[in-house]
């Protein structure tokens, strides 16, 4: 039998290993830690990152780091730019933030304006662009950093102009309209801080409409009446007054055609039309799978989803054609949990909001009736969205915990139990991948169970709940395969949380990595029912923890599979 290391003298080995091999304390690997699950320590814990210390400049200090080295002056922006280009980064707003920090940094001029450089590309949508702008406002009066200025530089200033003039009109003009404001910042603060001057007779009308409106710049229009109006400039004006018109509009059927019309989006739509039936009706046409699956419990609330309705055939519809789905790039794991939610009548309350119910003394909300349709809807659309998930073949060995403690809820995924979660990450591998191993735990060890790809998610969960019982020591499997010389790129245990003081995963995977010279191989432990962080004073590289589940867990472990942090 193999044994883990346990005496002082083996544990120095394995963090001399660990230095040695994958230095935890790289500032390269801790930025890259950041960008990926935003701590520069290798933990993942979905939700929502606002409302948490995420965005401050302690957690980015390998920039830095980085840029007080003038061979590695350029390496920020080139793992910012690699973790973009990837399209597995789960918030978009740790690449936002760090490209900031680079942009307001004084070490290093070079990194300064290669991050000018790459706002265009990293904050391509318009939300990112704003946040951006937010987050570089905010590090002025941020004091880890020593900033040369307090202001707006020339090079911020020329970054967001460039981001608004390299813009074709139409993209110009559609989004300062469709997004408006965000983060607490409207266009019109930016344009007044960042003074554009716009390099056409478009982008100087468009620039116009945002400071001053569309009757101000209409009248102005009016009294100079020197130059002929171009067709270009006609065409702009026109799409100010659809807008305009739409935005104030009382007739929702109205409202509706409009939107049907002139192609407007769910991000157009004031706030006194997000209730009307014929509104949404004609959103659903176009709507986006994703910003569908994240409206549906709204839309249901409602009253749209009821039988008979013509959203329910619209929803139905977009949910079932295999094309919309493909093209939306929806991954099953978010369509699963939006159908858990809907038959549970949305997501659980948070503590905070359970606590302001119980002191409002609000009553319970009656029974939800979900809409069979909807559901049977959903499950073909979670068969159609595994054909969006890129293989990244390698060889997996996923150990689940079935012990009672896995019945409970989810941490961040209330309505599904943990062994619910389990099962889900095992079918998802399962048809993702063509060398996955699952098992559970054993009080001896781990028993191999028989799971297919061709096999549901009752099927999988029935097959696990039967399994035999054992205590989930993270160890267990490590051990196995090296007992048994298994080669596996990747374990994950997944289990209901983690006892710090009886974890030696990570001094047994270096010691399996070694044994069968694998120096790759990677560990990831789930735990799913607890929310606490796990921190060691030394890293393998190679060990990630994930507290909780949400839609974005399985995009952090192809990633951390594929070595991208």
């Amino acid at each position: 039998m193999v044994v883990a290391p346990r005496n002082s003298a083996d544990r120095s080995l394995c963090f001399a290993y660990v230095e040695a091999k994958g230095n935890s304390n790289d500032p390269e690997l801790r930025l890259l830690r950041y960008l990926y699950v935003g701590k520069d320590y290798p933990n993942y814990q979905p939700g929502y990152w606002f409302a948490h210390h995420y965005f401050i400049v302690r957690n980015v200090l390998a920039i830095e780091e980085l840029a007080e080295n003038k061979e590695k002056q350029l390496v920020p922006i080139e793992l910012i730019t690699k973790a973009f280009k990837s399209n597995l980064v789960t918030h978009s707003e740790a690449l936002v933030f760090a490209l900031a920090v680079c942009c307001r940094q004084n070490k290093s001029e070079t990194l300064r304006h290669a991050a000018y450089e790459s706002v265009q590309t990293i904050c391509a949508s318009t939300p990112n662009f704003i946040l951006f702008v937010k987050f570089v406002s905010k590090l002025c009066r941020e004091k880890e950093l020593n900033y040369i200025t307090q202001g707006w530089g020339h090079g911020l200033r020329k970054a967001i102009n460039n981001w608004y003039l390299s813009k074709k009109p139409l993209d110009f003009i559609e989004c300062v309209t469709k997004y408006k404001s965000r983060y607490g910042w409207k266009h019109k603060d930016i344009v007044k801080m960042a003074h554009p001057l716009g390099n056409s007779p478009e982008s100087k009308i468009i620039l116009k409409y945002v400071i001053h409106g569309l009757e101000k710049l209409k009248k102005d229009m009016a009294i100079d009446q020197t130059k002929e109006i171009s067709p270009n400039i006609n065409e702009l004006l026109k799409y100010m007054e659809e807008v305009e018109d739409f935005k104030h509009c009382e007739d929702e059927v109205r409202a509706a055609s409009m939107l049907e019309t002139f192609g407007f989006s769910l991000d157009h739509v004031p706030g006194h039309l997000l209730k009307s039936k014929e509104v949404w009706n004609s959103l659903l046409i176009s709507m986006d799978i994703v910003v569908l699956l994240n409206n549906l419990q709204r839309i249901h609330n409602l009253g749209f989803l009821v039988t008979d309705e013509v959203a329910v055939e619209k929803v139905t519809e977009r949910l079932t054609n295999s094309q919309y789905v493909e093209r939306s790039a929806v991954h099953p794991a978010l369509i699963f949990i939006t159908l858990k939610n809907y038959q549970c009548s949305g997501k659980c309350l948070t503590y905070e909001k359970r606590k302001v119910r119980e002191l409002a003394k609000k009553s319970m909300p009656p029974g939800f009736d979900p809409n069979i349709k909807i559901m049977d809807a959903l499950n073909e659309a979670f068969h159609l969205s595994f054909k969006n998930i890129q293989p990244t073949n390698l060889r997996y060995l996923v150990t689940i915990s079935t012990n009672k403690s896995m019945e409970v809820s989810t941490w961040q995924n209330g309505n599904m139990t943990g062994i619910e979660t389990a099962a889900l990450i095992a079918l998802i591998l399962l048809r993702s991948e063509e060398n996955v191993t699952i098992a559970t735990f054993k009080n001896v060890g781990i028993y191999i169970v028989n799971v297919y790809k061709t096999d549901s998610f009752e099927d999988i969960l029935k097959t696990l709940k039967t399994a035999p019982l054992g205590s989930s020591n993270q160890s267990k499997p490590i051990l196995w395969a090296k007992k048994q010389s298994k080669q596996y790129d990747v374990f994950i245990n997944v289990i209901d949380q983690i006892l710090q003081k009886h974890d030696e995963s990570q001094e047994n995977l270096i010691s399996y990595k070694e044994h069968l010279n694998l120096p790759d191989t990677k560990l990831i432990t789930c735990a799913l029912c607890s929310s606490s962080p796990y921190r060691k004073e030394h890293y393998d590289r190679h060990v990630l923890t994930i507290n909780g589940f949400d839609a974005t867990v399985p995009n952090v472990i192809e990633a951390f599979a594929k070595g991208l942090f």
